[in-house]
């Protein structure tokens, strides 16, 4: 697609012998053995351009699910874009330029440690070890093990 640089297969034509996905440096495309054809990635172009749904919807499936908020997505062509401005501080770059495709696609690096720390992690209270006393008949049992000589239960001490 010339119009906006979205790849997509035309199943219609497609004999899916393979050679397309021996050629991508992405590996991108896999045969559908059940319908015989290539597929890929399409950006979830029924999507981005159906004017029925919320602007804030009308992104790929991939970006408007990513609960890390990892996926960017809007129109690199327009320097004013969120995601040109984005791209452009972050130093985002092309995935394997020396290939010649000139995809349509920028791929961000890490974010710098220091920004991480200013924000809050979610998962954080899930991953932090418990530091509280046992309850109930475990609790009873940690107490009852430590009375006991030579023996320590381990517990929260």
């Amino acid at each position: 697609r010339v119009e906006d640089g979205i790849v997509l297969v035309n199943e219609d034509h497609c004999i899916g012998c393979g050679l397309c996905a021996w050629s991508c440096p992405y590996g991108a495309r896999e045969l559908d053995l059940a319908e015989g054809v290539m597929k890929k990635c399409t950006l979830c172009v029924d999507r981005i351009y159906n004017e029925n749904l919320p602007e804030v919807d009308r992104v790929p499936s991939c970006v408007r699910t990513c609960p890390a908020g990892a996926r960017h997505f809007g129109d690199l062509g327009d320097p004013d874009s969120d995601v040109s401005k984005l791209v452009e501080e972050r130093g985002g770059m092309d995935l394997m330029p020396e290939m010649g495709t000139k995809p349509v696609n920028k791929y961000l690096p890490p974010r710098p440690k220091d920004q991480i720390e200013d924000q809050i992690d979610i998962l954080a209270p899930l991953l932090a070890p418990v530091a509280e006393e046992p309850q109930g008949f475990l609790g009873w049992l940690d107490k009852a093990l430590d009375k006991l000589p030579g023996t320590s239960s381990g517990g929260a001490h």
